[in-house]
């Protein structure tokens, strides 16, 4: 993802609730917001905030934990 900035922003897909194990088709198939500061897959049914994931927060709590410790 290029930002406003010019500054490029990645991450792997399997750190992301909703799109750990999503194709490149479908991932490929994202929409910024309106707004620019959010992301959403429609048919993997996903929604990320572009600040929330810069802060590193790729789901919710439960989600976190859970890659929390497969990284450990």
């Amino acid at each position: 993802m290029n930002l406003k900035s010019g500054a490029t922003f990645s991450f792997p897909p399997a750190l992301a609730q909703g799109l750990a194990g999503a194709s490149p088709e479908d991932l490929a198939e994202v929409e910024v917001t309106p707004s620019g500061d959010g992301l959403h897959w429609e048919k993997l049914d996903a929604d990320f905030s572009v600040p929330a994931l810069l802060a590193g927060v790729f789901g919710t709590a439960a989600w976190m934990a859970q890659v929390k410790m497969k990284v450990s």
